[in-house]
């Protein structure tokens, strides 16, 4: 017997209401008919086909269909500028974790890598050579520093001693002279004091000459710090003003030099004319530069002048050297730049050695799936940061499907759900549900839900339609009748019952709801009989006979 749901007969019942309105006015015409005439007519009685409620378990199901998709989903980038050597798989292949996906070209890589590490080397070992040089110009300074009253009373000494032996030779040749005539003493003390002159005209241009080498020592410097302030961005207006004024200082220094130079040389020039007059003067008298006294003074001012002269170029310099820093020899600032300079070559060779490291080690799958996009070829560039491939497991996938307005408030997530993809079947779960309508390809708003398969393998395949059968509510040991058997009106839902032979209308409460049967909560029970349909011309009221139907779920 072809079996109706509930919704098919929901028409049915309205058409079978007026039915049973227009069969009772035929029965009581009938009934009426029969009293009056007295006459009995034995008639054979209809028959209707039933089953009994009974009780069992019963499930209800929202059915649906949709695609199958991963869960999981990672896209790889790539992590080095490298050409692709080597790509072991496709779009749609299956790919197992820790499989190898791309092959890097590491040669460029490696080239970058050394060059790295060489720049790295020569940086660290370079600020380590400027930082000794610091040191070693800080210990000058302080042992220059130190020196200083040693060499400064050394000069003094010197320039005590010299003095004294040209007074010494002085007053001796002046003895000479009073025992020479008076013309050649007169020379004498001329030529004593032209002596006197020249030699503080030497004290003069020693001074002069050490002026010009401090001079010459600070322009260097200023120079030098001037060029650093600029390389650093720096204002150096400052340095180059006071550069400027040392220059200029400087060539005073060098025109006071060169005019206290003819000063000497005019000096010299009296010194001589003297000596040459002293010797006409004396050439009847004892010649001073026989006697062995004055001869071995000159020597000894021979040789003191020129100890003078050396001391007083090392007191020079060590005065030069004594006004740098003390400290250690580099400024906080350029220790901090040294500093920096070497941490920016360690980064950058280590950064290369992870990038060699990384393109050694080429992309490798995270998780077991199928490659489902491929942006790249063998023996393309990739760059840094570009897309390569796409995999979807196949291990966490969830089919989407989309539920109608009539179903959607019956799905809660952690229902099971049965899944038929292809000839193979797969038990589900309820996994998320969308709190957002959507509208299908007809206009409708349907709701969209995931039920992630509980046990996957290897049939599967991603894109691919699924059917889905979500159980939505379930009732144990309930009575049950058969779907074809619920009857609804406007205001009921009743189910026909054959009781002690008459075909009786009884209005149930209906429970669980399957495609095959249905709980009733109110109004049957357990072995009542109840008719799946009437047959043609047969109403509620009328006697009739009871045919079994199936009783098989």
């Amino acid at each position: 017997m072809k079996k109706r749901n509930v919704k098919q007969l929901a028409g049915m019942s309205l058409k079978k209401k007026k039915w049973i309105i227009v069969g009772a006015i035929v029965v009581v015409i009938v009934v009426g008919a029969v009293s009056v005439s007295g006459r009995r007519q034995k008639d054979s009685l209809p028959q209707v086909t039933v089953e009994q409620a009974k009780k069992q378990d019963v499930t209800s199901r929202v059915e649906t269909s949709g695609t199958v998709e991963s869960l999981k989903v990672k896209t790889y980038f790539s992590p080095v500028n490298a050409a692709i050597s080597s790509l072991a798989y496709q779009t749609g292949d299956v790919v197992k974790k820790g499989d190898t996906l791309v092959v890097f070209e590491t040669d460029s890589l490696e080239q970058d890598n050394e060059k790295s590490q060489l720049n790295k080397t020569a940086t660290v070992s370079g600020s380590k050579d400027t930082a000794q040089k610091a040191v070693e110009s800080a210990q000058k300074v302080k042992d220059a520093q130190a020196e200083l009253p040693t060499l400064e009373q050394n000069v003094k000494n010197y320039q005590e001693y010299v003095a004294s032996l040209k007074t010494a030779i002085s007053d001796r040749t002046r003895k000479l002279a009073e025992d020479s005539s008076k013309a050649s003493s007169d020379i004498s003390m001329a030529l004593t004091k032209a002596q006197a002159e020249l030699a503080k005209m030497q004290e003069n241009m020693s001074s002069l000459t050490a002026l010009q080498q401090e001079q010459e020592a600070k322009i260097t410097e200023l120079t030098a710090e001037i060029s650093e302030t600029k390389k650093e961005g720096g204002d150096a207006s400052e340095a180059e003003h006071q550069l400027n004024n040392f220059n200029d200082a400087l060539k005073q220094t060098k025109n006071q030099i060169k005019e206290q130079q003819n000063y000497i040389d005019e000096q010299n020039d009296v010194i001589t004319q003297l000596n040459v007059q002293q010797i006409e003067a004396q050439s009847n008298a004892k010649d001073a530069d026989s006697d062995e006294q004055i001869v071995a003074w000159q020597n000894e001012l021979e040789d003191a002048t020129t100890k003078l002269s050396e001391l007083q170029a090392e007191l020079s310099e060590k005065k030069t050297v004594a006004e740098g820093s003390s400290d250690a020899g580099l400024t906080q600032a350029a220790k901090n730049q040294l500093e920096a300079t070497d941490n920016l070559a360690e980064l950058e060779a280590a950064s290369t050695q992870e990038l060699l490291e990384k393109g050694r080690q080429g992309i490798k799958a995270e998780f077991s799936g199928i490659i489902s996009k491929e942006e790249i070829s063998e023996g393309t560039t990739a760059t840094q940061g570009m897309e390569l491939v796409t995999v979807s497991s196949n291990e966490e996938v969830a089919v989407n499907v989309s539920v109608s307005k009539y179903d959607y408030d019956k799905l809660k997530e952690g229902q099971k759900a049965s899944v038929n993809i292809a000839s193979h079947t797969y038990a589900g779960t309820v996994s998320s549900i969308s709190k957002v309508a959507q509208t299908n390809e007809k206009g409708a708003p349907v709701i969209s839900a995931k039920v992630k398969i509980d046990n996957p393998d290897e049939s599967i395949f991603l894109g691919v339609e699924a059917k889905v059968s979500i159980e939505t509510d379930t009732a144990k040991d309930v009575v049950c009748v058969p779907a074809s058997a619920v009857n609804t009106a406007t205001d009921s839902t009743f189910c026909y019952v054959l009781k002690n032979g008459v075909i009786t209308k009884q209005n149930i409460t209906t429970g669980v709801t399957a495609s095959d049967y249905i709980e009733v909560e109110k109004g049957l029970k357990a072995g009542d009989e109840v008719i799946s349909e009437l047959p043609e011309g047969v109403e509620a009221g009328m006697k009739a006979e009871a045919v079994s139907g199936s009783t098989e779920e």
